[in-house]
């Protein structure tokens, strides 16, 4: 069944829109599962040998042709000795993401809100086990980019090991604060505000407390203190510090916390699907 035809010329079926986009799909998440590694630049390597083989077509340059065609034949079989790691590490991400059968999945990336909030969680309790001091600072809408320059500016991946890493002992930027988004880690080693208020009713309070309770109440961050005297985990959020709360405390208080800027995403992602299927 012909659909339409193409400038006068191509007739163009149903079958035919299906066909390229799913090769469009499957290219996509081809580059998508070989990203960041060495088979990327192979890719790119072999694009580049493919414009210069339709090049030397065009200009009939027959040597350089049979050369390029010739070790197009040859590199089928070195990509697939040379990258045998990447091959079955993509077939097996193929064989998971099939297991699951989750299309939302496929099409959008989770909010990842749940496997944030245990990523923190587990690195503050790690953290008050061993007694080691820590203040983390989870940035909410008001930017605290002021703060961050005070340290070492980071844009990193939120990972309980380097959470942990950061406020080692020996650690050069242990005794500053760790300031993230609710996608990356920004900077550590920052110095954040002193308090300005009563001394006296304070003076229960370390300077870690102290330091959260004051950043806390002039913006809408949240942030964790981990004491180094008694291992207690503590929050500090706008003009209240809760002292020696349990991890599960901690995971409700991050989702709050964070939730309204994972529900974004998610409404975001519904508005995109409300509007792909009124278009279809």
């Amino acid at each position: 069944m012909v659909l339409f035809r193409l400038f006068d010329i191509i007739d163009v079926r149903m079958a035919d829109i299906l066909d390229i986009l799913l090769i469009s799909i499957i290219i996509y998440y081809i580059f998508l599962l070989f990203r960041g590694t060495r088979a990327a630049q192979m890719i790119f390597g072999g694009l580049l040998l493919m414009l210069a083989w339709i090049i030397a077509q065009w200009w009939e340059l027959h040597t350089i042709t049979w050369l390029i065609s010739n070790l197009a034949t040859l590199g089928i079989v070195a990509v697939v000795i040379l990258f045998q790691p990447e091959i079955r590490s993509a077939l097996t991400r193929i064989g998971q993401t099939a297991s699951k059968l989750d299309l939302h999945s496929m099409f959008f990336h989770t909010s990842g809100l749940d496997e944030i909030t245990k990523t923190i969680s587990a690195a503050a309790q790690d953290l008050a086990k061993t007694k080691t001091g820590a203040l983390i600072v989870l940035e909410k809408r008001v930017g605290l980019k002021n703060y961050a320059d005070t340290g070492e500016i980071l844009d990193a991946r939120i990972s309980t090991r380097l959470l942990r890493a950061l406020f080692f002992p020996n650690s050069a930027l242990h005794d500053g604060a760790v300031i993230l988004n609710s996608k990356r880690i920004v900077a550590a080693g920052c110095i954040l505000p002193m308090p300005t208020g009563n001394a006296e009713k304070e003076a229960g309070y370390g300077m870690r407390h102290r330091a959260a309770k004051a950043l806390a109440s002039e913006c809408d961050a949240l942030v964790i203190v981990v004491s180094e005297e008694t291992g207690y985990i503590s929050i500090a959020y706008r003009n209240t510090l809760r002292r020696n709360i349990s991890v599960q405390e901690l995971k409700q208080e991050i989702i709050r916390h964070w939730g309204e800027l994972f529900n974004d995403v998610r409404e975001t992602e519904k508005a995109v699907l409300s509007a792909a299927e009124k278009n279809g």
